[in-house]
């Protein structure tokens, strides 16, 4: 029912216009592909509304996400509905404060807080926003530290960011972005690894744990890959993509 109420909600001129559509594949560290990631938002503006379809190898979608447009991408809400976990998130951002409402599989109860928004925070995948926001900062060797929202702590975690070289991604000119726990026991705590496209500043390559949690129920340390830039399709192919009904599980395939 969210689904197409959603949809209805939508301006004429909204399914009329194409959207932008990229696809990042999800790897594990013996290079098994583990799930794809389709992402699809309105337009090529930072804070544009954006949908993510989370797919088996196989192609069946098992989980899909929801941000709303907003002039604060760094920290927008979203929604999240994993048919595999049973994990279920509502994030909420209003007037300086967030709501969390989070299920962590279909064993657990809910759980719900309201915390401050403090003005330099970042939520789920405002943290791409927030490295092309800091940009110029990172590329001159600055170290950014930024509390960044964990829904199923409920709290904030300080993490800090920096910019560690220059490299070539499949023939591209990119920048290495390191993320780590900006705390005592960072060093014990795994880091995250970023790669953007120097030229255009767009995410290439995401090294870390992923923030969904699979068959066995936990959450696994992922490549996800972003091979081509956006490419621009019809909003009936965005449409008929997230009408799909989720899975609860994947089945086994050699892809």
């Amino acid at each position: 029912m969210r689904i197409a109420w959603l949809l209805l909600c939508l301006p004429h001129a909204a399914l009329a216009a194409p959207w932008l559509r990229s696809e990042g594949v999800a790897t594990s560290s013996q290079g098994r592909i583990l799930y794809r990631e389709v992402h699809w938002r309105r337009d090529a503006s930072e804070g544009a509304e954006r949908w993510v379809l989370y797919q088996c190898p196989g192609g069946q979608p098992f989980a899909r996400k929801h941000l709303p447009a907003s002039p604060f991408a760094q920290a927008r809400g979203y929604s999240l509905q994993d048919r595999r976990s049973g994990q279920t998130a509502e994030i909420e951002t209003a007037s300086g404060a967030v709501s969390v409402a989070w299920k962590e599989d279909a064993a657990s109860p809910p759980r719900q807080r309201r915390l401050d928004l403090p003005p330099d925070a970042v939520i789920d995948a405002g943290f791409d926003a927030a490295v092309r926001l800091h940009w110029t900062a990172l590329m001159q060797g600055e170290r950014i530290s930024l509390p960044f929202l964990v829904p199923g702590r409920q709290r904030y975690f300080p993490v800090q960011v920096r910019h560690t070289g220059t490299l070539r991604w499949q023939g591209i000119d990119a920048q290495s972005i390191e993320v780590s726990l900006d705390t005592w026991y960072g060093g014990i705590a795994p880091r995250l690894s970023l790669v953007y496209a120097s030229a255009d500043r767009r995410l290439l390559e995401f090294n870390g744990t992923s923030n969904l949690r699979d068959a066995r129920g936990t959450y696994p340390q992922v490549t996800v890959r972003f091979g081509s830039p956006p490419a621009q399709r019809p909003a009936s192919e965005w449409q008929q993509a997230w009408t799909q009904p989720l899975v609860d599980r994947c089945s086994v395939t050699n892809t």
